[in-house]
């Protein structure tokens, strides 16, 4: 134990006097731990920003929307732009039974509102409660709309952040009455706050209107922008989502073989989005982080080698003053886990700043994990005894008698 405890010393000792060389290590291997704990936060972080969404609307949910993954953006009047009525919503209710609610959707964007001498411009949903409830948007302060809203068609909204900011300031918006396309509404509810969506949307401009006010007061005859359904039976999911497809191919007169003009997305169907749309900078960083980790190894083997020939007189002594093959073997191999853990550390805060930096511009979630450490210790180590061995066994089998005669 006592051997044990002064080659350990005796590393530390020689990476305090080669602190050029040592640091020249620890910069290589932090670059390729940077890229690898970059990856790691991003996937991580991809997969609990995705599962905590799906676990606030919940597995049991449905969205249709018009138009197809092909036509994200279509032009207004063409198949995929009114491809959802207030029929199909009907016609949904009608045939479909493993249905424990759901809610038509429509919405506008850039509507001017008004409140005495001040306007924005802002996007107006028309929704029924439940679409509150599966998209995780509460009332802070007041209420949000309630099914009597619905059934009466009362000319009542909440208001995001956004909204409220641009019209009433610090003031309380509660009870006071806007206008909405020149239809007086009055202000119930203040929704909290919910930044920026992953499509870069910013979710607190925009107000909430009953679907039937909407429908009735404000934009008569409008295409509906989607269907949000809660199924009873979650056994019954992709079922329910068949028969769904079923009778919207029927009510849009759809022939067999043609493919549909909405789209339908599972929870399941989210979370393989948020997957496919961060694959492309996990792979990225992936390779980067191979890439530099075996540069960084090969630059520390390189490094050894040279440390090596110049340690050759050191080797020499102890070696004749008993030290033992396994003993300089020893040496080499902890000074580089040293330098390579040392690495290893930089590269994870830096890996975790950057993955921090993507979040902060809606590039990627991230999220520090201990699965991160891990694979920052685990890379090191493994590049410690991979590209270390070599230049150790090199110093453990010099000849002390040709090194001392030299």
């Amino acid at each position: 134990m006592t051997r044990v405890i002064r080659i350990i010393k005796e590393s530390f000792r020689m990476v305090r006097n080669n602190r050029l060389r040592g640091f020249i290590m620890i910069l290589g291997i932090a670059i390729g731990v940077t890229s690898l704990a970059m990856t790691v936060c991003v996937s991580v972080g991809v997969y609990e920003n995705v599962m905590e969404t799906v676990n606030k609307q919940g597995p049991d949910l449905i969205q249709v929307r018009p138009g197809t993954d092909k036509f994200n953006s279509p032009a207004a009047g063409s198949r995929e732009a009114v491809s959802l009525r207030d029929e199909d919503y009907e016609a949904i209710l009608q045939h479909i039974g493993n249905i424990d609610s759901i809610s038509p959707v429509k919405d506008r964007k850039e509507i001017e509102v008004k409140y005495e001498d001040k306007n924005t411009h802002t996007r107006i949903f028309g929704v029924n409660p439940i679409w509150g409830r599966v998209r995780d948007f509460n009332a802070i302060r007041g209420s949000f709309i309630t099914d009597e809203d619905v059934a009466s068609a009362a000319r009542v909204c909440v208001i995001g952040q956004i909204v409220k900011k641009n019209l009433f300031g610090d003031a309380d918006p509660i009870g006071q009455t806007i206008q909405i396309m020149d239809v007086p509404f009055t202000v119930k509810g203040e929704l909290e706050s919910k930044g920026t969506s992953s499509e870069g949307r910013d979710r607190d401009d925009r107000i909430i209107t009953p679907f039937t006010t909407y429908n009735m007061r404000v934009f008569r005859d409008s295409p509906l922008s989607q269907i949000v359904i809660k199924v009873k039976d979650i056994d019954k999911l992709y079922k329910t989502v068949e028969d769904v497809q079923a009778v919207l191919r029927e009510q849009h007169k759809i022939e067999t073989g043609e493919p549909d003009d909405f789209t339908m997305r599972t929870p399941q169907d989210l979370i393989d989005m948020a997957y496919g749309t961060s694959r492309s900078l996990i792979k990225v960083l992936t390779i980067i982080a191979v890439i530099t980790l075996l540069v960084a190894g090969i630059v520390i083997m390189n490094i050894m080698l040279t440390s090596v020939s110049a340690r050759k007189s050191e080797i020499g002594i102890r070696r004749a003053l008993g030290a033992r093959k396994n003993d300089i073997l020893n040496q080499f191999m902890i000074e580089c886990i040293i330098l390579s853990l040392m690495g290893g550390i930089l590269g994870t805060i830096l890996g975790y700043c950057g993955a921090i930096i993507l979040s902060n511009l809606d590039v990627s979630a991230s999220n520090l994990t201990p699965l991160a450490l891990a694979a920052a210790i685990v890379s090191c180590c493994l590049i410690a005894v991979v590209f270390g061995i070599y230049p150790a066994r090199k110093a453990a089998n010099q000849n002390p008698v040709d090194i001392l005669r030299g």
